[in-house]
């Protein structure tokens, strides 16, 4: 008998709440269980609350608070003990930092990102990180 397939989940790393809730109804629509969430603590008790992990993180670089989405996207990549395929969004590129995620797919996209684009690299990346998930690729202790 097989197994009933997984809805994708999205963590979603976004402090303006407006584009936090576009991105949200967008992937929704196309099928994906999307929890977005305000600064890295919050992300990291999410996180907690699941150990399983999301399949995808959507990660804006500048955000409040003592991390950057780079340092919050490792954690918790350290938290969970494996990489997850994350989309980095920024509306300042040029000088973001990228997270050092060993393994993991990394896209990076100018806010606010294509759409079309965003759905399509969401769905490959969650096929991705449920496979990584199921396969535990260990996360290495970092630089």
């Amino acid at each position: 008998m097989s197994q009933p397939i997984k809805t994708p989940i999205v963590l979603h790393l976004e402090d303006d709440p407006q584009l936090g809730a576009a991105v949200a109804t967008l992937l929704r629509t196309h099928g994906f269980e999307v929890f977005t969430v305000p600064d890295g603590p919050s992300a990291l008790a999410w996180v907690a609350r699941h150990p399983a992990g999301p399949d995808v993180l959507i990660i804006d670089i500048l955000i409040p608070g003592e991390m950057d989405g780079a340092e919050v996207a490792q954690a918790i990549c350290r938290c969970l003990g494996h990489v997850v395929p994350t989309i980095l969004l920024s509306g300042a590129l040029r000088s973001a930092s990228l997270p050092w995620l060993p393994g993991a797919p990394l896209f990076c996209a100018h806010k606010p990102a294509d759409a079309d684009i965003l759905v399509k690299v969401v769905e490959t990346f969650a096929a991705l990180g449920r496979f990584i998930g199921t396969h535990s690729r260990r996360f290495p202790p970092g630089p």
